[in-house]
């Protein structure tokens, strides 16, 4: 074999190699890409009884080549993860994949997905990832999604990331680099107004009588100092037997606290910072503190008195005692999450269920501001590329139109899920006119008007994204329990948070 030959062998070798390397760098395609095939594959949309959702995937795709693997997805226990921990069967059905659902309380959750990213063990390959907590602090033990996203081998996000509100991709799936995907958006918490429509009904006349204005929530008129004075009103005429007191207010140390604190603060026109996008995709570090405002001072003001018309009970609840407390009818005002409609309105365990009306939450000086805590599904960055994929399988089912329509559905539901397709506008409207029609419950009708409302961007509310919030929220927190717990001023509150927060950053 001639020199000239061999050298032309050589270089239809190396150029082989190399066509092959910009290939899977083009199309992001694995080692186990390879070995599947690299002929790339149309995507179809066929609905046959190997894919019974409709799902689209690569032609022939094979839902079955990950059975046997089983993924832990720990997650909040909240209305998302009951409805997905009830119908995971048929993912398991459809893949084999087992999933073991991992619902704990907020804090629970948050030091447990915290140890696994420290010790890097890839214990829960599927994470429920809070923008605050998690995505901030740990975006680079998350794997980037557009590995799969892109994958012609994998299903993509039904629908595409355009079926997401924007804003809530923003906030969920990124961490300042926009190149670099990272949660899929799962859940949309959103912060509202409980009421006990019975009290305010049967005492509506009284009421107005004795202090010359309407009571009913959601109006401009009803701002935060008219709902301490209904609270007050509350809890000195109305007998103890319908209702204890007015209302309840979140005052443990908890991240609970923050929160509430955070949508009277917003309300006033004030807020942490004034970084660009450190609501949106967030920033490393913030540069502008606003802690020690007029706004800021306000806010304070309001909650300390929302804590003297309080139950006294309530200076040790969080978010999990307040709705206790509101369900059990010790409370006819709350402030609070709207996935606790579903245990509200549930006549099995609630004193209260069918009594209840629903608002945005009361205004202050400059707006309602009703806080968002949407939430995404990430996956592990420790976990083996199998389990990555497999994971992948789950996510794009689970945030499928056709699974999240599902909390809509169900009377165990009624929150609000991401797409825009489920929950616009449009939807709502035509379920409201066709009330009872297939698609959507009685419970979620309740509320998702409301929901949709507090979304508006004059009455939605964003946190500061940080990276090292974490030690940002802790000092909010506990200044803010400080002042209530030893009586102290908001000027001097406001000033102990701006010194720490400024020494700290």
């Amino acid at each position: 074999m001639t020199k000239k030959y061999l050298r032309f062998i050589g270089m239809a070798i190396v150029i082989g190699i190399s066509a092959l390397l910009i290939y899977k760098m083009l199309f992001n395609i694995s080692e186990d890409d390879l070995r599947r095939g690299s002929k790339e594959k149309q995507i179809t949309a066929k609905l046959t009884t190997d894919n019974p959702y409709n799902i689209e995937v690569p032609e022939n795709f094979d839902w079955q080549q990950f059975s046997g693997t089983t993924l832990n997805f720990i997650v909040e226990n909240n209305i998302n993860a009951d409805i997905l921990t009830k119908h995971v069967g048929r993912f398991t059905e459809l893949t084999g994949i087992n999933i073991n659902i991992v619902a704990l309380d907020f804090d629970s959750m948050i030091q447990k997905i915290n140890l696994d990213f420290i010790s890097k063990t890839g214990k829960f390959t599927l994470i429920y990832v809070d923008p605050y907590q998690t995505l901030n602090r740990f975006s680079q033990d998350l794997s980037n999604l557009n590995k799969y996203n892109s994958n012609a081998m994998l299903p993509h996000i039904q629908g595409g990331l355009e079926d997401f509100f924007e804003e809530q991709v923003m906030i969920e799936s990124y961490f300042i680099n926009q190149n670099e995907l990272r949660s899929i958006p799962f859940d949309t918490t959103t912060m509202i107004f409980f009421y006990r429509k019975d009290i305010f009904n049967k005492y509506r006349e009284q009421f107005m009588e004795e202090n010359g204005f309407d009571w009913t929530p959601g109006t401009p008129e009803f701002t935060w100092e008219r709902f301490i004075q209904v609270s007050e009103w509350i809890s000195n005429n109305v007998p103890k037997d319908e209702v204890k007191y007015g209302t309840g207010y979140m005052g443990q140390k908890h991240n609970s606290l923050y929160c509430l604190f955070s949508t009277i603060l917003a309300s006033y026109g004030g807020d942490y910072f004034e970084d660009e996008n450190i609501s949106t995709v967030g920033t490393e570090k913030p540069n502008h503190i606003i802690t020690n405002n007029e706004a800021f001072i306000e806010a304070l003001k309001i909650y300390k008195k929302i804590n003297s018309v309080s139950s006294p009970e309530s200076r040790d609840w969080n978010w999990y005692d307040t709705a206790e407390a509101f369900k059990n009818g010790e409370v006819a005002m709350m402030l609070n999450w709207d996935e606790n409609i579903s245990a509200i309105e549930n006549a099995s365990i609630s004193k209260v269920a069918g009594e209840v009306g629903y608002s945005i939450l009361p205004y202050g000086s400059v707006r309602s501001a009703n806080i968002y805590g949407g939430a995404g599904i990430g996956i592990n960055n420790y976990a083996t590329e199998m389990e990555k994929e497999a994971a992948w399988l789950f996510i794009v089912w689970a945030t499928s139109p056709q699974i999240q329509s599902l909390i809509l559905e169900e009377s165990g539901g009624g929150s609000l899920p991401p797409r825009k397709s489920i929950s616009s506008e449009e939807n709502i409207g035509e379920a409201d006119l066709k009330t009872g029609r297939k698609g959507i419950s009685q419970t979620a009708l309740k509320q998702s008007h409301v929901v949709l409302e507090a979304w508006k961007k004059k009455n939605v509310y964003y946190r500061p994204k940080v990276e090292n919030f974490y030690y940002i929220e802790r000092i909010i927190i506990d200044e803010v329990y400080n002042m209530m717990r030893y009586d102290l001023e908001p000027e001097v509150t406001a000033q102990k948070i701006y010194t720490r927060i400024n020494n700290l950053t």
